[in-house]
């Protein structure tokens, strides 16, 4: 049996793991490693606060990866010329064979589009790759999409 506590700046969880889940996700425990734990909550009678046992652990990477439904880069017909089209294919090719679908919004005065890119486009959302893209095209640009 493991224990350990998760922190968000606004409230503290205890989770508690059997050893077969602590075996198995024992190499996302890390200090400051973002991780989404589900299982059973309830109250811890000697804290008075709440308590989890955790079924599933998972890193943000993971959690994107699966709950994810689209990245979405949204640009402006101003913002739009051949160089930012190569940096944009530039900054996707590493990501690519991913399961995420790639959108791009396109903003006209006039009129707006939905593009989707095709499977061979698929990308997988890694930290690396969404500040590479907001970067190159602006923080409130580029969003993962989820339902």
């Amino acid at each position: 049996i493991g224990i350990c506590t998760l922190d968000d700046r606004s409230g503290r969880l205890e989770v508690m793991m059997f050893t077969d889940a602590l075996e198995k996700y024992q190499h996302l425990l890390e200090k400051d490693r973002i991780l989404i734990a589900s299982g059973q909550v309830s109250f811890d009678d000697f804290s008075g606060g709440l308590k989890m046992t955790a079924r599933e652990l998972m890193d943000i990477s993971e959690a994107r990866e699966k709950y994810a439904r689209g990245l979405a880069i949204s640009l402006t017909d101003r913002q739009i010329d051949d160089q930012l089209l190569n940096r944009l294919r530039q900054s996707l090719e590493p990501h690519r064979s991913g399961t995420i679908p790639v959108h791009l919004y396109y903003q006209r005065e006039d009129a707006r589009a939905r593009l989707r890119f095709g499977a061979t486009w698929r990308v997988t959302p890694t930290d690396r790759l969404l500040i590479d893209l907001r970067t190159l095209v602006g923080n409130e640009q580029v969003e993962l999409e989820f339902d």
